[in-house]
């Protein structure tokens, strides 16, 4: 099985590895690659034996003819990769959510919001599994019990045995997928991790990026994403926080400007509910939304249907255009669909 040849060449030649992929490149075989390198492997094992306890340990390989196109159109090719738990699914779309290891309260309440309120209507949740913002992010999607996806820049065998092995599990028992590109036994080694990234990029549809300082690893997430045609999205902050410089730079550069999940979804084109809709809606949004679904009405006639004076009514119905849930033609104003 290729399977097999792939795993004695990753666990000797860590990916990705110039020499390797030329070889791939040409013959298109990992047998024929292990027969030209065996005799330089630092390991030499019973590699038959050692794909068996894998799979015993549920830990799978998927090699480069079969995976998905995004991940064979990303640079740096990727050969093949480890696994944990449920390849595949039907995913409707896939948001990568990332940003700093050291977030303050807030950007872990942002982070698992948004990953909470995303996964709550079907979008895939993607991280690096980091602590801080990444962790948050899988947390939002488990608290639902939704499935998620985590990339590691270390193997799966070494990850269960860190203290994050009791996430790893709830995001198994949630149907979701632990990806590396590293042997099972690899150690995390601080170059993995840009490399672990453009695997996020690939994997997503679009990147949200949520407290980011100006060297924070969540911004090379960004520039994978633009390489490979993703949206970038972008929770904005003060200027005096450090934390999010690299955020607000990125603004800067033309990302997406984001305040509330709904901003990602209008993006996509993505059906949004009215239960998610009245999640960010005052009392009195909610009023004017109904007094509308009525009939397409005046601002004087939501005035009067609402109680509310016409000064506030205009204050609101401004909210409600900037969120993209009513538009106005003609002197009335009508639900978007």
């Amino acid at each position: 099985m290729e399977e097999i040849y792939f795993h004695a060449i990753t666990t000797n030649f860590e990916p990705p590895n110039k020499k390797v992929i030329s070889l791939y490149k040409k013959y298109k075989s990992f047998r024929k690659i292990f027969e030209i390198l065996e005799k330089e492997f630092r390991l030499k094992k019973d590699w038959v034996k050692e794909y068996q306890e894998l799979q015993k340990n549920n830990i799978h390989i998927i090699i480069r003819k079969n995976l998905p196109s995004n991940l064979k159109a990303v640079r740096e090719p990727i050969l093949g990769l480890y696994y944990y738990g449920n390849l595949y699914s039907d995913e409707k779309l896939t948001i990568a959510i990332v940003g700093t290891r050291k977030p303050s309260e807030l950007g872990k309440k942002i982070s698992y919001q948004f990953s909470q309120e995303l996964s709550k209507i079907g979008i895939t949740i993607v991280s690096g599994l980091a602590y801080g913002i990444d962790q948050q992010a899988h947390e939002g999607a488990l608290s639902l019990g939704k499935r998620n996806i985590a990339v590691i820049g270390c193997g799966l065998k070494t990850i269960l045995r860190d203290s994050r092995a009791k996430l790893i599990e709830k995001i198994i028992n949630n149907n979701g997928l632990v990806i590396s590109e590293y042997f099972p036994e690899a150690g995390s080694q601080p170059h993995h991790f840009p490399l672990r990234n453009r695997i996020i990029a690939g994997l997503s549809d679009g990147i949200l990026i949520i407290e980011a300082p100006i060297d924070s690893g969540a911004l090379i997430t960004a520039r994978y994403g633009l390489l490979f045609n993703k949206e970038i999205f972008v929770i904005p902050s003060d200027i005096y926080n450090k934390n999010y410089l690299g955020s607000l730079r990125l603004i800067q550069e033309g990302a997406n400007l984001v305040i509330e999940p709904e901003d990602i979804l209008r993006h996509f084109d993505f059906k949004i509910p009215q239960k998610i809709r009245n999640l960010s809606l005052s009392s009195k949004e909610n009023e004017i939304i109904k007094s509308i679904e009525v009939g397409n009405l005046t601002i004087s006639e939501i005035s009067q249907s609402t109680n509310l004076p016409i000064n506030e009514v205009l204050s609101l119905i401004s909210h409600l255009e900037i969120k993209g849930l009513v538009f106005e033609e003609n002197g009335k104003f009508y639900l978007s669909q």
